[in-house]
Order: C-alpha cells, then structure tokens, then sequence
C-alpha cells in the first residue's frame, strides 16, 4: 500500500483506494510512479499535494508533480504522477565559485563531493566502482542535475538512485539467473534484431577536425593492426596513416555494392589522439554486431513463489522461444514496467544488447520538471571551422572596405583580396604584418615596442623622439639627440573611445562596430568573443553570440542550407529536405490532428501504454469509442461473425428485448438468466457445490459426498406426474431392494373364514409360516 507524506518528508497517512498504481523506470533515465484516486476520496482531497511526497514497497520516495482530473459521466477520478526524488538535483543551482572551466586527470569523486555540497549535502553518492581520472572542461555551469548528468556522460557510468543515496557504477544490474522461457513465463513478447546502424568502418574526427592520423601503429591492438596492415597506404613508416578502424566482421558483410559499412564518430571534447582512438574502438564495438530488441509480457511468478527471481534495472536476462528464433539469447533489461500491487497485471520489460537511447535522453527525461532544452551530456561545442564562417561572414557583411576580414586561431586577420600571403594580423599579443603568410612578421607592434624593417612615407610630429637611436645610415649612422622634436600630437593617432567612421577601440568592449543610428552594433574581443547586437531603447540586447568556448547563441537563424548533425548522425538535412526521426529518442509536445488534413500510414502505427483512440462523437453513431493498451470499448458493436479464443462481458441482452439478459457476475461468476429484469433462474457456485436456483429457490444440487464420490442431489419438492421415468434399477436406488424384500417376506398370501373373523396368512422366501393375522 502507497504510503503518503508532505513536503517535508513528515508521514501523513496511506492510500488504500489507490489503484492502477504503475512504476516505469529506463537505464539512465525515467523513474516515474503513477496512479489514479477517486476525487470523492478524503485521501485524495485531504493527503496528495503538489510537492508532496509518496512510498512505494520498495521504500523510494517520489515527488507528487501532477494531478490530472477525468470526469467519465458521474465518475470523478484523478491521475497523480510522481517522479524519483532523486530528479530534485534540478533544483539545485551549482554555485559560481565551484565552476570548473578546464582540469586535467579529475577524480570523480571531485565533482560528485561538488555536487553533494550545492545540494547542502542532502543528497550523497555512492562510488561503487573504480573509475579512470578523465580530463574535464566546462563543469557546474548549471543545476546540479545537469552536472550529474555530466559526470555519467565523462565517467561512462550507470545510475541507480537509492532515495538521497546515488550509486554510480560502471553497470548496474546483477545476473541472478533470469529467464524468459516459451510455456513458462512469457505471455507475449516481440523481437527485433537490426542492422540498419551497422558500420564495419568507423572515421573519426576531434576538435578543429583532427584525427589520430600520425599516431604510432603501436598504438593499435594486434587485431586493428593486422587489419589495417592489408590496407594499401593506412601503415607507414610504423604511423597510422587513415583515420578510421575496421571491423573484424568486415569479411562477413561484405558484399558486390560495398565492401564496407561506413561510420563516422566525432567528438569536439576530445584533443588527445590516444583518447580518440580508444573512442573510436570502444563505438565500433558497440556498431559492428545487429542490435538486439525485445519487449515481454511475463507473467510474475515471484507474485506466487518467493523464491522465482524477479527482473530488474540492468540484469542480465536468458531469452529461450525457439519459435521466436530467440535461442538462448543474452540481453540486458533496459526499461521495466512494473504493477507492483496488481496480482492480476504482468511486469513488461525491454530487453537490449545496447543502450536504447543516448544519454542525451537524460537531459529531456531527468531534467522534465525545469523543462531545461540542452544538450548537457555530449557537452556539443561549435567547430572552431564553423565559428570562423560565422565569424567571417558577419565581418565581411559589416566591413566595405577592399581587404577581407578573417577571424582564425591566430586573431584578426586582414587579407588583401590581391595577394592572401600580404597580411595584417592582430591577436592579443600584438599587431604583426607579414607577406609570406604569416610564416615571417615585417613588422610588429607589441607590448615591448615597435618593429620595421622599413618605414615608408612622411613621418609627422611626435612628442618627443630620442634621434640617437635613429638608425640613418648604412654604416649605422644615428642622428644625434635633439635634432628632432615633436611640437604636438601626433596627426593621426587613434584614440580610445574615438569613433572612425562607427569603429571604436576601447579596453572594456575591445573593437566595436556601431551604426550611424546607435540601433546595431557589433563587438570583438578576445574576453567573451563575438557579439552582435541591438537597441530597442532598452539597452543593448545580444542578437548573435558566439563565446571563446565555441558555443554560439542567436536570436534568429536563417540558413539557406542547413543541416544538423548529432555525433555522425544527419538529423535535419535543409538539402534533401528531410528531418530523421528515427535518431530523435525524446518527442516533447503533441500535433494536433485539426491540423493534420489527411494522415497516411506506411506501415503499422505503435502507440505508448497510455495511448488510446477515440471518437468522442461520429454523425450517426452516439456511443463512444475508444481504444488503448487494454482494449476496445465501445456502446454496440454489429457483426456478422465474431471469432475469438476469449470473451469477456458481463451482460448479453436479447437483441431488441434489452430487459431480457444473461449476466456473468457475484462473487464467484454465477450464470444469471433475467427475465423482464427480474431473475429467473441462475447457477449458484457455492465454491463445494454448484447449484441451480429458480426465482431465488435452490431446486438441484451438484458436488461430492462426504465419501468424495460425485453427487447431484434434488431438493424441494420434485414432481414426476407428468414424466415417464426409465433405466432406473433396484438397485440403483439405495435402501429400496432391502425395503421391497422386507415387505415380500411379510406379504399375505392367503385368507380365510374362521367362524366370523377374517384370517390373512403370510409366508416368508423361507415358506415358514409367520402366523395368522385376524382382522
């Protein structure tokens, strides 16, 4: 039985009118209990708050988050759904002063011991395995649910929340011997093996699109290198000359069209070749067999013996259905949904040989409550290719000027559109001029001074000028101190704060960029990146942003191509117009079928568990129909046939005499016959007898005798007038041949007179003469 408290975790009652109670877990992901309560219930006005909390059997506590009320004519119920209470992390905001913006071979218990302080040591975490140090850069920018989430996605791990205790661990789940076998315990299940991810050759990419091209072939294990070894050109000189592996099952799947499955794996947050082909390895692993899928209805024998095992988080599960070409299969128990106070609802697991979704799901899933849209795990930064198209694109849009602007890891570059190697460079070092392109600066102005080889030109007025380090002539020749002195400013110095056709240089904003009408400007600097904005009269607004990090934010995006990748993964493609939603694992929101003019359906059409259909009202047809998980229900339904192996139904009614009816019901699925709504006649099953009533009389009954022997047994008053009895022996009637030789050994079988009394004799089968009887 639910247990209910309030928000501060104080007990407040139990919930003994719950019903339908349903717990839905996935692999780093959901944990959600719901169920539903009458809203005439005291317990469901009195005891469920918002915030509040509740107990299942197994002692977690969840988060009450939403009350969902449905009225069914006079029936008032409400849908309560709760989440773990380990989804609070949401709530907690990671404080500024515990941000990690870069750190190098970082222990996890590091950042779980941050995360435990922002909770205010609320929550606490159990490190259950022994995990590798990892690299970490840009922790605790969020909640503390986004930096958890960061921690599983670096460390590789797996969660499993006990309350405020979080144990991560390499793998949950423990292999205690579980199996779903045909004519045990499967009620129904579905298989689904697929190789529509398969890759026999995975590529991969790092930041700025490096590879571990150039890394020694030592590297490699002997079944990489041997592989490689037989590709023309991919080992050189002991270097690993392509940046991909292949598959040992390559052989297998090749085949006349492609000798190869391609992939390709690529990862911004990784800067170490060694790193990126371990990646590499790891994901081709994982890539290189089918993917294996498949979803149970088990029946829940440990509901009846406590000693069948019962599935969990991550275990290990056997699958034997031969028919289902399910042959002693191995998979890993994914997502469980479980009825853990219904004897009568089965658990339906999903079974996987790999992670069903990205962790990305987690951020959808985990964070629900804050609605937070971003992507936390994959950390996905902007190429530094891509920052510089942006980057070069708004620079060229804003500067009419002949030279091209460029922005790349160097700084500023200006270029002249004549010869690319004449350039100007500025970076937070200095200015330097070059025109071998970049590879020799001509001249340079740095923090320590000023260098030229030449300086062409009339050089003006200074303030002051020290003429014996002058160098004039060829023989070094310096023009003595004093022959020149500056009698002003210089003409053409350029000021801080002074605006040259709408460019400023300052120390606070670096360069800007403001138009005539103070309503655009843009900004560059080497502190917080590249800004576009606008002024709407209430200050100045980013428009477009993109930091040091990579990560670019803008208001509007407009793209006359554009495509949108996750990892290898095409997600939208602006080319081929196309949107894959196969890679999409998390759909928020509904479409709502008003604007959905005709809906064709290729294949079959997969509903959620807590889907259903219905036609609330059809021109013609006033009874409503729905269908979901369970059924179809529905007012009348008209056939010429119906073919089934099982019927459920209560009532039958005579077709046009609806107050004559057969009804299956009671306590123990009495047969009831009525007849203008009254009861006629029923089969009473008194559990050791079954017996038939008519007009509430029991007139027949049928069990065993207190021998064991089967028995029907008449009762009341039976009347044989109008019926012609046949087949019935003597001796098939007990008692009644003893009784009829009883009254033939005493039959009278003579009279007589004797004076004026009248003698009967009688004779036993002996012929011994028993005496006279005088009447």
């Amino acid at each position: 039985m639910l247990k209910v408290f309030d928000q501060n975790l104080t007990p407040v009652g139990v919930l003994p009118d719950a019903s339908d109670v349903e717990r839905k877990r996935r692999l780093n992901s959901d944990y959600e209990l719901s169920f539903l309560l009458p809203m005439t219930s005291p317990n469901y006005r009195e005891k469920v708050r918002h915030k509040g909390h509740v107990q299942d059997e197994r002692g977690q506590y969840y988060v009450i988050n939403d009350r969902k009320r449905v009225r069914d004519g006079r029936k008032l119920t409400a849908l309560i759904e709760c989440s773990h209470i380990m989804f609070k992390l949401s709530d907690f905001k990671m404080p500024y002063t515990g941000y990690i913006e870069e750190a190098f071979g970082t222990n996890i218990l590091t950042l779980t011991n941050a995360i435990t302080a922002a909770t205010g040591g609320k929550f606490l975490f159990s490190i259950d395995d022994q995990f590798d140090k990892k690299d970490i850069k840009d922790f605790g920018r969020g909640n503390a649910l986004q930096a958890l989430n960061q921690v599983v996605k670096t460390f590789e791990a797996e969660v499993e929340p006990n309350n405020f205790t979080i144990h991560l661990k390499k793998k949950i789940g423990t292999d205690t011997g579980m199996q779903y076998r045909f004519k045990k315990n499967i009620v129904s299940n579905t298989f689904k093996d697929s190789t529509r991810a398969l890759v026999t050759r995975l590529y991969a990419q790092m930041k700025d699109g490096l590879s571990f091209i150039g890394l020694s072939a030592s590297e490699l294990t002997t079944e990489e290198y041997n592989l490689l070894n037989t590709i023309p050109g991919a080992i050189v000189d002991g270097k690993i000359r392509v940046n991909y592996l292949i598959s040992p099952y390559a052989g297998y799947w090749s085949n006349t069209t492609n000798t190869y499955y391609d992939g390709e794996l690529i990862n911004q947050d990784i800067e170490d070749p060694k790193e990126l082909l371990e990646a590499t390895r790891k994901a081709l692993k994982e890539q290189e067999v089918p993917s294996v899928e498949v979803s149970i209805e088990a029946a829940d024998l440990f509901k009846l013996d406590n000693s069948e095992p019962r599935p969990n988080m991550g275990d290990p599960v056997y699958l034997i259905d031969p028919e289902m070409e399910l042959n002693n299969i191995t998979a890993r128990v994914v997502e469980i949904t479980e009825y853990p106070y219904a004897r009568d609802k089965h658990t339906q697991v999903t079974l996987a040989n790999y992670l069903l979704r990205d962790y990305a799901d987690i951020i959808a899933d985990l964070d629900r409550a804050k609605q937070i849209v971003n992507d936390i795990t994959s950390g996905a930064k902007l190429r530094t290719t891509v920052f510089e198209a942006f980057a070069k694109q708004a620079i060229y849009d804003i500067n009419s000027s002949k030279t091209e602007v460029k922005y790349d890891q160097r700084g500023i570059i200006l270029e002249d559109k004549s010869n690319a190697k004449n350039q100007v460079v500025m970076s937070s070092n200095g200015v330097y001029l070059t025109t071998d392109g970049g590879v020799t600066p001509r001249a340079a102005i740095t923090a320590n001074g000023v260098v030229a080889e030449v300086i062409v030109g009339v050089l003006g007025q200074f303030v002051q000028l020290k003429a014996n380090q002058i160098v004039v002539g060829s023989q070094g020749e310096k023009i003595e101190d004093g022959l020149i002195k500056s009698a002003g400013e210089w003409n053409n110095k350029v000021g801080q704060n002074t605006p040259y056709n709408g460019v400023i240089i300052n120390t606070t904003d670096g360069v800007s960029v403001i138009r005539s009408d103070n309503k655009t400007r843009v900004i560059m600097n080497a502190t917080e990146g590249f800004k576009i904005q606008g002024n709407d009269g209430g200050g100045w607004k980013d428009k477009l942003f993109a930091d040091l990090n990579g990560k670019l934010t803008a208001e509007d995006l407009v793209a006359n191509r554009f495509i949108m990748k996750n990892g290898g993964d095409v997600l939208i493609d602006g080319n081929t117009r196309t949107i894959d939603f196969s890679k999409f694992t998390t759909k928020l929101g509904t479409i709502s079928t008003a604007n959905i003019e005709t809906l064709i359906v290729g294949q079959n059409v997969i509903m959620g568990p807590n889907a259903y259909i219905s036609w609330n009202q059809v021109a013609g047809r006033p009874n409503t129909t729905y269908i979901d998980a369970n059924g179809i229900y529905t007012g009348k339904v008209t056939a010429n046939q119906i073919d089934t192996n099982g019927l459920s139904a209560q009532r039958i009614f005579q077709a046009g005499s609806p107050q004559n009816y057969a009804q299956i019901g009671g306590s123990y699925g009495d047969f009831v016959m009525y007849y203008n709504n009254s009861e006629l006649f029923r089969f009473y099953n008194g559990l050791g007898n079954i017996q038939f009533q008519f007009l509430g009389s029991s007139l027949l009954s049928f069990g065993r005798d207190a021998y064991g022997r089967d028995s029907a047994n008449p009762l009341k008053i039976w009347d044989f007038s109008l019926a012609t009895v046949r087949g019935i022996s003597v001796n098939a009637v007990e008692g009644l041949e003893a009784r009829l030789r009883f009254l033939e050994d005493r039959a009278f079988i003579g009279t007589r007179r004797e004076g004026g009394n009248l003698v009967f004799s009688s004779k036993n089968y002996s012929n011994v003469d028993y005496g006279n009887v005088v009447g």
